[in-house]
């Protein structure tokens, strides 16, 4: 399995202290409690770089990770059910579709969908979203080791309508390779 140097940077509130040298950026982007943070241990080899939670809205700023001093993941808060006041989930909203449609380094978006729950309607409402700001993504299906054979392959193909797809799994490592390749090939593409 593929491991990535990733190493936490910065908590960033919006707009105020985001990376100014450049360099490309990738989107992790999901459902509250959808794994974006244990995903983001898996690609670094299981290093604890990402704080996880199984409280809903722990991601409550932008969390930016350098990778391989190559390119940096921008940890988005999570959209849908977080226990957190409305203002605040308000606020991250306003963030995430900033970052999404304005941000000059974004060269890809991983689109986190929970493998369970494929097909629902806020993350449709950011496929259409990403489709609209039109740079690369792709939906990474978690927990996918939590599926047995059959009920995973209809996950794939409910969630093949959004996207390409690749299934993840923390536990195992499944996908983690296709996604870092993903990852490597997307931060080459050209900036808007």
């Amino acid at each position: 399995m593929a491991k990535l140097n990733i190493q936490f940077l910065k908590s960033c509130p919006g707009k105020t202290g985001l990376p100014t040298d450049g360099l490309p950026e990738i989107a992790f982007i999901g459902r509250s409690n959808v794994g974006k943070s244990s995903l983001i241990n898996k690609l670094a080899g299981g290093s604890k770089v990402a704080r996880t939670s199984s409280r809903p809205g722990c991601t409550q700023y932008i969390n930016i990770f350098t990778t391989n001093k190559q390119y940096y993941i921008a940890d988005l808060p999570g959209y849908g059910f977080a226990k957190a006041p409305e203002r605040l989930r308000k606020q991250w909203i306003g963030w995430i579709g900033w970052y999404l449609r304005e941000r000059k380094p974004l060269r890809g978006t991983v689109l986190l969908v929970d493998s369970r729950h494929p097909g629902l309607e806020n993350d449709l409402s950011m496929v259409r979203f990403l489709m609209e700001g039109g740079k690369p993504y792709i939906v990474a299906l978690t927990k996918s080791d939590k599926l047995k054979r059959n009920k995973l392959a209809q996950s794939i193909r409910i969630a093949g309508e959004m996207g390409p797809v690749i299934p993840v799994s923390s536990v195992d490592g499944s996908g983690i390779n296709e996604l870092s390749k993903w990852l490597a090939t997307a931060t080459l593409s050209a900036g808007s």
